[in-house]
C-alpha cells in the first residue's frame, strides 16, 4: 500500500474516503458528505496513554479482587468481590445475567487492559507488536463491550435501595472499579487513529 493510500480515512456513516490529515489542538475533523465525526485532535501522547492504561491494571486488578460491597443484617455480615457476585448469581438461576456481567465486567475490560498494554509497550519501545492491525480491531470490539461503568453504577443504586433494609456499604472494589471507569473514559478519549500513525 502506497503512502498516499495509506493516509485514507472512510467515514463510517456514509463511507466516502477523506485525506486525512493531522489535527491541530481542539480541532474536529467531519465527513464533507454526512457531518459525521471523523477524528478529533487529542492532548493524550502515547506515554501518558501508557501509563494510563497501567494505571487502569493496577486499578482492575484491585476491583476484582476485593469486596465491592458489604452488606450488615440481623447480625450477619455479608461481602463479595466481583468474580464471587458473578458465581452466586449463576447459583440463583440466574444465567444469562451472570453471563452478561462476567463479560461486560470482566471479559472486556481485561481484554481492553491486555490489549492495549500489548499494542502500547511495544510502540514506546520503537517496535511494532506481532498481529498489530488484528489487535487494534480486536481492541474496537472490546472497547465496545467494556461496560464497567454500567456495573458500578448499578451497585451504587443497590446500595441506595438496600440502604433501608439493612446496613450496606461499598467497598475498596468499588472505588477501584469506579477509578477503572474513570481512567478508560480518559484511555478512550485518545481513539485508536493515533496508533495506526505510530507505524506508518
Amino acid at each position: 500500500m502506497s503512502r498516499e493510500e495509506d493516509s485514507l480515512v472512510v467515514c463510517e456513516q456514509c463511507g466516502m474516503a477523506h485525506r486525512w490529515r493531522s489535527l491541530g489542538r481542539g480541532v474536529v475533523a467531519r465527513c464533507v458528505r454526512c457531518e459525521a465525526v471523523l477524528g478529533r485532535s487529542h492532548r493524550l501522547q502515547l506515554p501518558t496513554v501508557l501509563a494510563l492504561t497501567v494505571t487502569a491494571a493496577v486499578a482492575f486488578g484491585i476491583g476484582i479482587s476485593t469486596d465491592v460491597l458489604s452488606l450488615r443484617l440481623r447480625g450477619a455480615s455479608h461481602s463479595a468481590t466481583l468474580p464471587q457476585a458473578i458465581i452466586a448469581t449463576w447459583g440463583e438461576g440466574q444465567e444469562i445475567i451472570a453471563a452478561v456481567a462476567a463479560i461486560t465486567a470482566l471479559v472486556a475490560p481485561a481484554l481492553f487492559i491486555a490489549l492495549r498494554l500489548y499494542i502500547l509497550v511495544p510502540l514506546a519501545a520503537g517496535r511494532v507488536p506481532h498481529g498489530f492491525a488484528i489487535c487494534v480491531r480486536a481492541l474496537h470490539h472490546a472497547s465496545r463491550w467494556n461496560m464497567v461503568e454500567v456495573f458500578t453504577i448499578g451497585v451504587l443504586l443497590s446500595l441506595v435501595r438496600l440502604s433501608g433494609l439493612a446496613d450496606a456499604a461499598p467497598g475498596p472494589g468499588l472505588f477501584a472499579l469506579g477509578a477503572v471507569t474513570l481512567l478508560f473514559a480518559a484511555i478512550e478519549s485518545a481513539g485508536t487513529k493515533h496508533l495506526w500513525w505510530q507505524v506508518r
